[in-house]
């Protein structure tokens, strides 16, 4: 029978694999938690804010489109006096 030692605590192979079982139940919990508290709890109140974020990313992946090539048009086409 094979031992591991994690920290201080000694498992065999079956009660760690239980003792991960265990922790990945925790972290998909808090996982939910946290979504629950960021997104909110019911089904429309989630497309919202989803949907909210979903614009706030499109409106700023353009404006830094907008900017980038605002920025490559003026280099080039000022001429900068000394360079």
């Amino acid at each position: 029978q094979e031992i591991t030692v994690v920290g201080t605590y000694c498992y065999t192979n079956q009660d760690f694999k239980a003792d991960m079982q265990t922790i990945k139940e925790q972290d998909v919990r808090k996982l939910q938690e946290t979504f629950s508290q960021f997104f909110g709890s019911d089904s429309g109140t989630i497309r919202r804010h989803s949907s909210k974020i979903r614009n706030r990313i499109y409106f700023f992946g353009f404006a830094a489109t907008v900017f980038f090539v605002v920025i490559v048009y003026l280099t080039k086409n000022i001429s900068f006096i000394g360079l």
